[in-house]
């Protein structure tokens, strides 16, 4: 009898310390899990424009009609694009020493920007303006929510490749700055260009 209690005494000791065991291996990987946070997946959509950023861009509406929550998912789109494309353009333009404060005005005098009671974010925003007409959208997907909205997630696309891109950006801006500011990007139009790429996220 007692030879049956010490066996079941060491039983019992034995099971206790694999608990704890099991337990302290345990507690370390729930505060991981916690520290990290819940895991959101992408939309389709959302991966698609991040596969070509320098080209394409996502918005998201979210209406109780379909029509409306699309439009206002494409809208956020060409927003984004356009305000990517913005700082893109600034960032080129000081990378190449390019002085977008000096509007072109008429070829003889090269007014300045704040002559002509406006500032160089007016003018890049119009060449952004420009670009972003040129866009379409190539991919979409919806979701109809419990609350009973839409919720609309849209990719829009340049029409034409990055070196088109880089090209219009240039061609716009040439026609909106002074002669000798218009001179020094013809001199440095490669580095530009691939500075508005880079700036786009472009090989990334």
């Amino acid at each position: 009898m007692k030879k049956i209690i010490a066996i079941s005494a060491a039983a019992f000791s034995a099971f206790l310390f694999t608990a704890c065991g099991t337990s302290k291996v345990q507690a370390p990987s729930s505060n991981v899990s916690s520290a990290l946070g819940q895991r959101v997946e992408l939309d389709p959509v959302q991966e698609y424009a991040e596969m070509n950023p320098a080209l394409r861009d996502v918005g998201i509406g979210q209406h109780f009609k379909e029509a409306t929550a699309k439009n206002l998912a494409a809208a956020q789109a060409r927003g984004a694009y356009a305000s990517a494309l913005q700082a893109a353009i600034i960032a080129a333009c000081e990378e190449t020493s390019v002085d977008l404060t000096q509007y072109a005005g008429d070829d003889e005098t090269g007014k300045t920007v704040s002559d002509q009671s406006s500032e160089s974010g007016d003018l890049v925003r119009s060449i952004a303006a420009e670009i972003v007409k040129n866009t379409h959208t190539v991919k979409s997907s919806k979701n109809l929510l419990p609350n009973k909205q839409w919720k609309y997630y849209v990719c829009i696309e340049f029409m034409g490749n990055a070196e088109q891109l880089a090209e219009d950006v240039e061609k716009n801006l040439k026609e909106k700055i002074a002669p000798q500011q218009r001179a020094k990007l013809e001199q440095r139009h490669e580095k530009f260009r691939q500075s508005i790429l880079k700036n786009l996220g472009q090989g990334k």
